[in-house]
């Protein structure tokens, strides 16, 4: 039962037993009494609550927009299939279309900031998506037949790891080596001089620190489309996860970290080097290099679950014939993952031309501190009189690298 069926209860008892002494014309019992009281107090506990919860509400409503109390309906739910589904749902975005469905549009508009995901719902809820570690590392399987399905490509954002951090700053040892001393213990005697010990295993680290870093884009949209839930959704899916996936793939790759940007994989010291060239079959060259570099990672106990390429060498992979002009890989008509060596080929335009990165992608991970949120205002430049708003997205997120040697760069010979 909620709250109000269980003050309704309450009352109820208190009320029955009130009821029975009076209908036989005398006091309450001690018993009698006593349970009376018990019931009030619970009730009154009850009432306080829900007073509370009446007091939170009207807070709420009393910071929404032009400082007009709007009633909320907190009957719908706010968890919806999309991200941008959730920001059109929020107490902020339904107050205001609320103004607007009564003709009341204010003209100071500014829908606060509503944190609408984590990073990993960001992530997770890309439409018609469902990425999962066996997607990921699933193998195209070729038919007689024209394959229907549809699968999305995944990114670099779909195989690293995902997490929370709830401070600013923390320091973390990262792996540079391990020195692996497993062995057979026998039976000791008892004799100190001749006794064996027990076998210790080391790690060589180094203290880092993972600091978090905030990234921010907006964008200016209409009245109308503000005004036009779904509209207005569809452009927060698309515009938005799109800026976001670029920013944040180029700082995990490529993050100088000096002058308040974090250090990426290539700025790394202790990731694995390896080289392809580009005389002869450059393709095969470096699909053979790729398989040669999941060796360098079997050696340091490292199994690679993807391989980062640019999309003009991938495109050279795609295009590998045999001697009859067959493809190799599944040719023009074939859907699905790509995969070389049985690991997902990911295109990313943040890795350069000439450079392929084959490891294990778990080991460099986003850490989220404030999750997604999304404003909206038209205080900004002349905009409210050209009835236009600024729509700005922002999150909060730490980046860490924990074993720089489960990676294998792989670069072009310079010159042969």
């Amino acid at each position: 039962m909620n709250i109000k069926e269980n003050l309704a209860a309450e009352l109820k008892a208190a009320q029955d037993i009130y009821r029975k002494a009076e209908s036989e014309g005398r006091d309450l019992t001690e018993e009698e009494a006593k349970s009376f009281d018990e019931h009030c107090s619970t009730a009154e506990r009850l009432k306080e609550q829900l007073a509370g919860i009446a007091a939170n509400a009207k807070k709420l409503n009393d910071l929404m927009v032009n400082d007009e109390v709007v009633d909320i309906d907190d009957d719908e739910p706010v968890e919806t299939k999309s991200l941008s589904e959730r920001y059109v749902a929020s107490a902020a975005y339904k107050s205001y279309k609320k103004l607007v469905d009564r003709g009341l549009e204010p003209h100071d508009i500014h829908l606060g900031k509503s944190r609408i995901a984590s990073l990993n719902e960001f992530y997770a809820a890309k439409a018609g998506t469902a990425i999962t570690d066996t997607l990921a590392h699933s193998q195209a399987q070729r038919l007689a037949m024209v394959d229907l399905v549809n699968r999305p490509p995944i990114t670099l954002l779909d195989v690293i790891t995902r997490g929370s951090i709830s401070a600013e700053t923390v320091e973390y040892l990262q792996i540079t080596s391990v020195t692996r001393n497993t062995a057979i213990v026998p039976e000791n005697t008892g004799d100190d001089a001749a006794d064996t010990q027990k076998p210790q295993s080391t790690f060589g680290t180094n203290l880092e620190t993972a600091s978090v870093y905030d990234y921010a884009d907006g964008y200016t949209v209409t009245n109308k489309m503000l005004r036009d839930s779904q509209v207005l959704a569809t452009f927060l899916d698309t515009e938005f996860r799109y800026s976001f996936d670029l920013k944040l793939a180029d700082v995990l790759l490529n993050g100088a970290g000096t002058n308040g940007v974090p250090k990426g994989l290539l700025k790394t010291t202790g990731v694995q080097a390896g080289e392809y060239s580009k005389t002869g079959d450059e393709a095969m060259n470096l699909v053979k290099e790729i398989r040669r570099s999941l060796t360098k990672l079997r050696k340091v106990g490292a199994a690679a679950n993807a391989i980062l390429i640019n999309p003009e060498d991938a495109e050279k992979i795609d295009l590998m014939q045999d001697a009859d002009n067959r493809f190799y890989s599944g040719g023009p008509w074939g859907v699905g993952p790509t995969t070389v060596w049985g690991k997902p080929l990911v295109e990313c335009e943040q890795v350069a031309a000439g450079k392929v990165i084959v490891g294990d992608f778990k080991q460099l991970a986003l850490l989220d501190r404030a999750g997604l949120s999304v404003e909206i205002f038209n205080q900004h430049k002349d905009y409210a009189s050209r009835n236009l708003v600024y729509v700005r997205a922002e999150l909060a997120a730490a980046q860490v690298i924990w074993r720089p040697s489960s990676f294998v760069v792989l670069e072009a010979k310079a010159s042969e």
